[in-house]
């Protein structure tokens, strides 16, 4: 009995081992949050960018920014001409998931700059890790406005006088909790991601975050000299929808948002600059509405639809219904495991046909448990077609 309980115990090891492996493999990718495109640039929160790249490589993100202006404010100090609104168009791609490369259109005449991110660590890098890396949270860098458009300002003008934020240089770091974990069932209404997630964002950057040409107060109430920060909130409402609530200090002032996802199309909604009121004649620092429509793909999947998703959901159902039958012959070879050890201690001679009958079943229990994990072993994450 030694040996079969020796058995037994190795059994349960594996089986453990197996599913544990496959469920925090599946945790921490489900503890990535989504960002959309900020404003006008890089994927982030409202104006600020977030250490976060999209995990897979050829994922697209388009984005469209509309925000309005008071004409009465602003154009003697700072152009000739400031519109009643401004249109951003912006696109942007993933590189390996490590990566992030866009463009941003400021004008109908094609007036434009380049961005460029690159995540230097990710927090899931340190799952398996200990000590300090453990908790350490994701680090990027990045570049805004590359090209000629020294003039870009903060809400997408081109032409305003005495800025110099071409190049525009910065640093964030994220880290992500989660708040409400999900059940892990691919097959509930949200899937294997958590209920909630909260997410917090800080950084520092020069020119457009820090360069105001000289105009001080007129440009921005609550300058911090380049420094930003905020927060998002995301909630799974569905399975493939996503609620995100968002609070920034952008380096200039206090922005407050929402944005909600169904299958990659994104609708944001923005109220910026709550701490400069309505504003003076002759200032840009002033209240503002700020609307964005985006649309997040992937290039393979968009070339051969969903054929991915689809195999991914059927692994993860043969695998949640291989779980289930590891763990009832579990409970069987535990039952029988039971009554060996109370007919061990019977004082009853006539027990010893009872008991190779049970001793044989518990063989065919473990062997059977067995097969089943090097069925689950067999069928890990499918390789992408």
């Amino acid at each position: 009995m030694t040996i079969r309980r020796s058995s037994l115990l190795s059994a349960r090891a594996v089986a453990t081992a197996v599913v544990g492996t496959a469920l925090l493999a599946a945790a921490a990718q489900a503890q990535r949050p989504q960002f959309a495109p900020t404003l006008f640039w890089d994927s982030g929160l409202i104006n600020t960018p977030a250490a976060w790249v999209a995990p897979l490589g050829g994922d697209i993100a388009v984005n469209y920014t509309a925000m309005k202006f008071d004409s009465a404010k602003g154009p003697s100090a700072f152009n000739a001409s400031r519109a009643t609104s401004r249109y951003v168009f912006s696109l942007s791609a993933s590189i390996y998931g490590r990566a992030e490369v866009g463009i941003t259109v400021f004008e109908s005449d094609l007036r434009n700059g380049l961005f460029a991110k690159a995540l230097v660590w990710d927090q899931t890098d340190g799952i398996w890790r200990t000590g300090i890396l453990h908790y350490l949270p994701s680090v990027a860098v990045g570049v805004r406005n590359v090209g000629s458009e020294s003039g870009a300002d903060r809400f997408g003008d081109t032409r305003t006088a005495g800025l110099s934020t071409s190049g525009t240089m910065y640093a964030v770091a994220t880290r992500t909790f989660v708040i409400s974990a999900g059940d892990g069932d691919a097959s509930n209404d949200i899937g294997p991601r958590p209920k909630v997630q909260l997410a917090l964002n800080a950084g520092m950057g020069n020119g457009l975050f820090k360069n105001d040409g000289g105009f001080g107060t007129r440009y921005a109430k609550s300058a911090t000299g380049g420094v930003f920060g905020g927060a998002q909130l995301q909630f799974a409402t569905s399975r493939y929808s996503t609620l995100s609530l968002i609070a920034e200090q952008d380096a200039w002032d206090v922005n407050l948002g929402a944005s909600f996802d169904v299958r990659g199309l994104r609708a944001n909604l923005y109220l910026t600059e709550l701490g400069a009121g309505t504003g003076n004649g002759g200032s840009l620092a002033y209240q503002k509405i700020a609307f964005s429509l985006g649309w997040q793909t992937n290039l393979s999947a968009l070339v051969r639809g969903n054929r991915m998703e689809r195999v991914t959901e059927a692994y993860a159902r043969t695998a949640e219904q291989l779980r289930q039958q590891i763990a009832a012959g579990e409970t069987r070879v535990k039952t029988l495991d039971t009554q060996l050890k109370t007919m061990q201690t019977a004082q009853q001679t006539d027990v010893s046909a009872q008991r190779a009958e049970l001793e044989r079943q518990l063989k065919e229990e473990q062997d059977a448990v067995k097969r089943l994990q090097e069925l689950l072993k067999a069928r890990e994450a499918p390789k992408k077609p």
